[in-house]
């Protein structure tokens, strides 16, 4: 299966190289000056536990030069989504499915916008990532990918996408509940966003501690309040257990998060902090829109109040107007 990925940052530049391991027809698009030198180079994933392996992989910087395609995977940042949607658009009539591995809830209706519904499938990364280099990239979190039809149908196009994964070497699994995929990774990535930008600690170190593991459950209950709104069914998943910590009492929440932050640590997961809390650090402009301002927009059409998931709003968009990120 011909497969695109659109953004080679960390998690476009990781999937794509295990898919190409695994023997797909691979190639990475971006604008980003380092497309050059994977082009050149391949790709250097070092693998958690220390093992690490090299591929090849297509890599171009205009999208004109990209003609017939089977699978389009969307891993650019949110905020450049559309810019990064327009420079393939002449792709609509040639793809067969087009999927989305970014962060937030909204992805796929950017998709369908431009290729239709049809040709729209869904998908839920928990892969962790980050760049080294221009061809270098850790694998800091090694997770599961689940896609499905956003109607819940399991097709041979579904099975199709989740047996490349699985060739590459990566966990995946065709679920019927996407969208429950979809928010159940949402929230979590919020809480950890949040909680991680502010302290800037690591991923398992917030979860260790009983006061921070506090300010994580408190704002998982926003969000999980939120999709209960929005008629989304909230659900269970491995390490993003939403049902269990928004409906647990709060100090078996804390217990349970607890619990999960020394299960990261045995395992070596101790280098992990969210995309998000890396580009505060890195002075970079931040997916705040997507995390946190839907969330917001959201709960006012709602009539819900989520007092700290706006004040964490507030705090990222003030510190993208201070550094002036584009």
């Amino acid at each position: 299966m011909r497969t695109l990925f659109v953004g080679a940052g960390a998690i476009g530049s990781l999937v794509g190289a295990y898919l190409a391991k695994g023997g797909a027809e691979v190639t990475l698009l971006d604008i980003a000056d380092h497309i050059h030198t994977i082009a050149k180079e391949g790709l250097k994933v070092r693998a958690i536990g220390g093992d690490s392996f090299e591929v090849k992989v297509k890599a171009v910087s205009d999208a004109k030069t990209i003609d017939n395609i089977d699978l389009l995977i969307l891993t650019v940042k949110t905020f450049h989504t559309e810019s990064a949607l327009a420079s393939v658009a002449h792709l609509k009539n040639r793809i067969q499915v087009a999927l989305s591995i970014q962060n937030g809830v909204e992805k796929e209706d950017h998709l369908i916008r431009l290729f239709g519904k049809e040709k729209v499938a869904g998908a839920m990364c928990l892969e962790g990532a980050t760049r080294l280099g221009p061809t270098e990239i850790l694998h800091t979190m090694s997770g599961i990918t689940y896609i499905g039809e956003l109607d819940g149908r399991e097709t041979d196009r579904v099975k199709a996408v989740c047996q490349l994964f699985t060739a590459g070497g990566l966990k995946a699994e065709v679920t019927p509940h996407i969208l429950a995929a979809d928010w159940a990774k949402w929230i979590n990535f919020a809480a950890a966003s949040a909680v991680c930008s502010l302290t800037r600690l690591e991923y398992f170190k917030i979860l260790k501690n009983r006061e921070l593991a506090l300010l994580f459950a408190q704002i998982y209950r926003e969000y999980a309040q939120l999709a209960k709104a929005k008629g989304i069914e909230v659900r269970d998943y491995p390490g993003f257990e939403v049902k269990t910590i928004s409906e647990a009492d709060l100090s078996g929440a804390i217990k349970f998060l607890q619990a999960r932050g020394e299960g990261l640590e045995a395992k070596g997961m101790t280098k992990v902090k969210p995309s998000l809390c890396q580009d505060v650090e890195g002075g970079r402009k931040t997916e705040y829109e997507a995390i946190f301002g839907y969330a917001v927009q959201e709960a006012e059409k709602k009539g819900i109040e989520m007092p700290l998931t706006r004040h964490v709003y507030q705090f990222l968009k003030g510190i993208d107007g201070m550094l002036g990120v584009p």
